[in-house]
């Protein structure tokens, strides 16, 4: 099956479909994790309406929670029911191990569990009959005749939300152990390390069941559930280890949140600042390509002609013939990076078919060894999959990072040592190809820099700094992305990561 894709003002649309289902998976999350965060906070307020109206405590553990004994005494004293505080903490109570599964199941790459939304609105049913249940009208007319129902409603919902926590962090953790790029897994490890911490300041929580907030004055239920620091006056060494595992948790938590919120705004600005450099460069480069183009396409002609002159003196025609045949290897490596240029700027069409990864490595390592013959590539298909490609296209940019390796090695001066290898794999939703190398590596000061258009640390007489740039543009026209780790001095890996291709 033949498939065209064009990527223009005129069929734009696939992609922008694609851009809006990723903008919605966004927000989700950030939904997600915004009501998470809510949830946290309106059950840690409801425990402290809670504490402070439940008072008999002794003053100095008091003074040390609450700072002061007049703000303690300024929140006792707010008009608040308790069928508020109780309800407000059931809310937290309740949809915050919700939130976090939804955040676990949508950072997941378990097809069973990615692929069926059923799962997901099924992990809804339990918080929602809670909510339903605990409603402080519901809550009393249930348990009104049957008290032992309200050890039944709190064990249960209790069994039920550690087993939720437990599954998210389960499938948060497997998640972060199962990708292998390192940058992906920094990142990832910063949204783990922020859910672990905002579950165990909830866990420091949630053992409060708001039944015992709507029974606070009903002497058959006072104090059977509830947490123990609220029930027990416990020596105040306790609740400064108490306080200071809240601050750790805390702090942990939300800085784990800047870093990961950081580092996928700085993604995406730095996607925009490209795009807005390439618009700049854009109108004047397809002025210079065409006329640049036109030119060079005379002068092969020429060449040509002068091919077939009839020269009398044989040293002239031999010497003729060495010129020809510099001037036509000129000619065409120039019209070769003008093509690339010219295509860079004018690309508006993908011809995508599904073929085997073997064959767009094996496309990319003949044109490869066709310059470099001698020159050995270690080959690790770890993964021969299908995927959706362009093939020539695909086999270009495997082929530019390929070079660029040689080059890296090559400037090393790395000798018989130098290394280069081309893997394929799979990583999580996606399918990778990595291209590694041993040589020089990019410095830190360059690396953002290397998909600019026309920024070159190579000699510019040969190289106008649009191959990166161009390669980036063909992976982003399959709808994927690509990524590079370096060591200055030791060496580069290019990762181009295309999505995962499902006949």
């Amino acid at each position: 099956m033949l498939l065209r894709r064009h990527i223009g003002h005129t069929a734009s649309s696939g992609e922008g479909h694609f851009l809006l289902d990723l903008s919605r998976k966004r927000s989700k999350k950030f939904f997600s994790l915004s009501g998470m965060c809510i949830c946290l906070v309106l059950e840690f307020c409801g425990i402290l309406f809670f504490a402070v109206k439940k008072d008999g405590c002794p003053r100095e553990m008091l003074e040390f929670l609450f700072m002061s004994m007049q703000l303690k005494t300024a929140i006792q004293h707010l008009s608040i029911p308790l069928n508020i505080i109780g309800y407000m903490t059931a809310i937290g109570r309740y949809l915050f191990p919700f939130f976090l599964l939804q955040i676990a199941m949508r950072y997941s790459v378990i097809f069973g569990i990615r692929r069926k939304s059923l799962i997901k609105k099924i992990s809804a049913v339990l918080p929602a009959v809670s909510l339903v249940i605990y409603y402080p009208g519901i809550y009393k007319e249930i348990t009104l005749h049957s008290p032992g129902i309200q050890d039944i409603l709190a064990e249960f919902s209790y069994f039920w939300i550690l087993l939720y926590i437990s599954i998210a962090l389960d499938l948060l953790i497997y998640e972060y152990f199962s990708i292998k790029i390192a940058s992906f897994r920094r990142q990832f490890s910063f949204l783990v390390i922020c859910m672990i911490s905002f579950s165990g300041l909830y866990l420091l929580y949630c053992g409060q069941d708001p039944g015992q907030i709507y029974g606070f004055y009903d002497s058959s239920y006072q104090w059977k559930r509830g947490i123990g620091y609220l029930q027990d006056i416990w020596n105040i060494k306790v609740y400064y280890l108490l306080v200071f595992v809240n601050i750790v948790c805390g702090i942990a938590g939300f800085i784990s949140l800047w870093y990961y919120t950081k580092k996928n705004c700085t993604n995406d600005m730095e996607e925009e600042v490209l795009e807005h450099k390439y618009g700049v460069a854009r109108i004047g480069t397809l002025a210079f390509v065409h006329s640049t183009k036109n030119q060079l396409s005379a002068n092969r002609a020429i060449f040509r002609g002068m091919d077939g002159m009839d020269i009398d003196k044989k040293e002239d025609i031999r010497k003729m013939q060495e010129y020809i045949t510099v001037l036509e290897d000129i000619n065409e490596t120039m019209l070769e990076r003008i093509e690339t240029l010219y295509q860079s700027v004018k690309l508006n069409s993908f011809y995508m078919v599904s073929c085997r990864m073997e064959e767009v490595i094996a496309g990319a390592l003949e044109r490869f060894h066709s310059r470099f013959p001698d020159i050995p590539v270690e080959i690790v298909l770890g993964s021969n999959a299908l995927v959706l490609v362009d093939k020539i296209r695909l086999c270009e940019v495997i082929y530019s990072l390929l070079v660029n390796a040689q080059d890296a090695v090559e400037a090393a001066k790395r000798g018989e040592e130098g290394k280069i290898a081309l893997l394929s794999y799979e990583e999580r939703l996606y399918t990778v190809i990595e291209i590694r190398d041993n040589g020089t590596g990019i410095p830190k000061a360059t690396m953002k820099k290397i998909f600019e258009p026309f920024y070159t640390s190579k000699n510019k007489n040969h190289n106008w700094g649009m191959g990166l740039y161009y390669a980036r543009v063909i992976v982003k026209g399959h709808l994927g992305s690509m990524r590079v780790e370096s060591k200055e001095g030791r060496g580069s890996s290019f990762y181009i990561i295309l999505p995962k291709y499902i006949s």
